[in-house]
């Protein structure tokens, strides 16, 4: 039953955070977003947990352009605006509904999404 609550959380937390991810702000690190991002893991994960979140994980694409966000898991599709709350050279924290989610550049073409402390996706883009 955990598993199936902590993967359950983990798909909100995925699903929430992609829609959280727009980028509004022309500078900085948040029009490094740009563009098609595929998700490639997740890390942090309990060791009898991993098969499945890095699976769930390989099933999102988040897809931005100027301050929309498109985000597909499987066959689900869902858009929105956001803004930009902060924007530094390697991180962009991004925020909607009194929620925010935090986006950190390993390098140019990859991206960790902070899910909750010490839980990450790790994005690649297309």
């Amino acid at each position: 039953m955990r598993y199936v609550e902590d993967r359950m959380r983990l798909g909100h937390a995925l699903a929430l955070a992609a829609l959280l991810a727009a980028s509004a702000c022309k500078g900085g690190s948040a029009k490094k977003l740009e563009g098609r991002w595929r998700g490639i893991k997740a890390t942090g994960i309990a060791a009898d947990q991993v098969g499945a979140a890095n699976l769930f994980a390989s099933t999102m694409e988040l897809d931005f352009h100027g301050d929309e966000v498109s985000v597909h898991v499987g066959s689900d599709k869902q858009s929105t605006h956001f803004r930009v709350v902060q924007d530094d050279k390697s991180q962009v924290v991004i925020s909607a509904d009194a929620s925010q989610e935090t986006f950190t550049f390993v390098d140019d073409k990859t991206i960790d999404w902070a899910v909750t402390p010490g839980k990450m996706i790790e994005f690649q883009r297309e």
